[in-house]
């Protein structure tokens, strides 16, 4: 099947620009820049309409507005207003311009300036959308809208976080795809996880995982010289991400990935042959949908390994709160098991880059761990079960009106996409929960 069309096509978005602080925690200086977002509007009854806010993630905006048509799905049946907004630092939300990528100006790139930057949007929504609560108003001299919080990935994270930070500016959050849980100690599933996608979804059994770690270990104790007639050589970066990017149908959130990407690298596993050669075939399939490229950098996972201004911020988050990379630094981007050996190579090259050394226990400390969200409310989290992030809140308590819903047969925050005929039940069962959570957040539509 033919990937999904696109909700910038089918639903083209006014866009904003809205000034916020270049530094919300610093009283020493008013500088400010203009946040960028993208909103819609068709489906509002009234100025009472709710909004759906979207917690932009690692990137431009764009590109989570085009592929989280299943909002727009759900704006339609709830009256709702869309608004996504940008994170600092991506896309045209840059806070010095041309110069936020030097050392000294990234400095200003992080979650809680990010989460900072959407509460002052969220309070300015009455004159940017002019919306306004159907709910009578605590305090009438700063009026709210009604708004639901989500996100997907790193953006479900932030809704999350948003959430737990910043309460009483919206009505709850949907957070899809968001390992708020990923600490020291949990990476080391993650990779079993890996597996069990394999294993599961690759249409040959267990034999596909078995064949993957066989020709992953080939791969580690390769030569250059054996990588090199094994057709393994340096280029333009790539990474293999099929195991939560298993989506039935065509793709290209993140590049071209051919529909049930897992069972088509299987068979390239599972085929006669060398495993190096059986692997780079697979990698190939995986992230050559344009047939153009013919070759695979097996370091485009690891920080500095990827070239551009996007990579300056990702890798940056990786090195300070965010250090997921030692996930990620090695094996095709199948990502092999973390080992004390790969943090100290995610400690050592973010010193190189950027002259600061990952803290992996601040957002705990930050924000809290899974069994810590039985203190918050209003919050969904939304999984499935092909992605293996979503060992990222497992230890999420449920409770009250804190949920955790797992989708069976779906990718990463699939549910966030639009509906289509290949969607398994259980992606289905997800997005009628969110349907239902938001009506309930908001005390009925």
């Amino acid at each position: 099947m033919a990937e999904q069309p696109g909700a910038l096509h089918l639903y083209p978005p006014s866009r904003g620009r809205f000034a916020v602080p270049r530094d919300h925690f610093r009283f020493t200086s008013a500088a400010q820049f203009d946040l960028t977002y993208l909103s819609y509007d068709a489906f509002a009854r009234d100025a009472r309409s709710p909004v759906l806010f979207y917690a932009g993630n690692e990137g431009a905006v764009e590109l989570f507005y085009n592929n989280s048509g299943a909002l727009f799905t759900l704006a339609s049946r709830l009256g709702a207003r869309l608004l996504f907004a940008e994170h600092r630092y991506y896309g045209s939300s840059l806070p010095f311009g041309a110069a936020s990528f030097t050392p000294a100006n990234l400095s200003l790139l992080s979650v809680e300036q990010a989460l900072a930057d959407y509460a002052a949007l969220l309070l300015a929504l009455p004159a940017e959308l002019g919306c306004r609560s159907a709910r009578p108003s605590v305090d009438p001299s700063r009026p709210l809208c009604d708004t639901v919080l989500f996100g997907g990935s790193y953006g479900g994270m932030l809704a999350a976080w948003h959430r737990v930070r910043y309460p009483h500016l919206s009505l709850g959050a949907v957070a899809s795809g968001a390992p708020v849980d990923f600490y020291d100690g949990v990476q080391s599933r993650f990779a079993a996880a890996v597996n069990r996608t394999f294993a599961v979804y690759g249409g040959k059994g267990s034999g596909c995982s078995s064949a993957l770690q066989a020709a992953l270990a080939a791969a580690d104790a390769a030569t250059p010289s054996q990588l090199v007639a094994a057709g393994v050589r340096p280029c333009d970066p790539m990474g293999g991400d099929a195991a939560m990017l298993d989506y039935p149908y065509q793709s290209r959130f993140v590049g071209l990935l051919p529909p049930n990407p897992v069972r088509r690298a299987c068979g390239d596993l599972l085929a006669p042959g060398e495993p190096l050669r059986r692997l780079h075939s697979a990698v190939l399939r995986l992230v050559n949908g344009t047939g153009a490229l013919r070759c695979v950098d097996l370091r485009a996972e690891l920080v500095g390994g990827r070239p551009g201004w996007w990579a300056d911020g990702s890798d940056l988050g990786a090195c300070t709160e965010l250090p997921l990379e030692p996930i990620t630094s090695d094996g095709f981007g199948f990502y092999p098991e973390a080992s004390g050996k790969q943090a100290a190579q995610l400690a050592d090259r973010c010193a190189d880059r950027f002259g600061v050394q990952p803290r992996p226990g601040w957002m705990g400390l930050a924000f809290g761990h899974g069994a810590d969200y039985r203190h918050h409310s209003n919050l969904l989290f939304v999984e499935n079960d092909k992605d293996p992030w979503q060992i990222g809140t497992e230890s999420v308590a449920s409770g009250g009106s804190v949920r955790r819903f797992v989708a069976a047969g779906g990718a990463h925050h699939q549910d966030l996409r639009f509906p289509s005929p290949l969607d398994a039940p259980g992606v289905s069962a997800a997005r009628r929960v969110v349907e239902e959570t938001s009506q309930t957040e908001r005390g009925g539509l």
